[in-house]
């Protein structure tokens, strides 16, 4: 299984949420400050599993701001 993280509009919310359900995915919303300590995790194990190098992930959150 692989988590995507995906960042959606509020006001399109709704429609990718049923997107998801339609699909069978399951989903998982969260708020930029609700839970650093969940995305911390997951970039743990983005990181342990090899497939993107360290600075890749580390450029893309410097892109949208998100301090690690």
């Amino acid at each position: 299984m692989k988590t995507v993280i995906v960042n959606v509009p509020e006001k399109k919310e709704n429609y990718f949420l049923n997107l998801f359900k339609k699909h069978h995915l399951k989903t998982r919303v969260i708020e930029r400050v609700e839970d650093e300590d969940l995305m911390e995790n997951w970039i743990d194990e983005g990181m342990e599993s090899e497939d993107i190098p360290e600075e890749e992930i580390f450029k893309i959150f410097r892109k949208y701001g998100i301090k690690v």
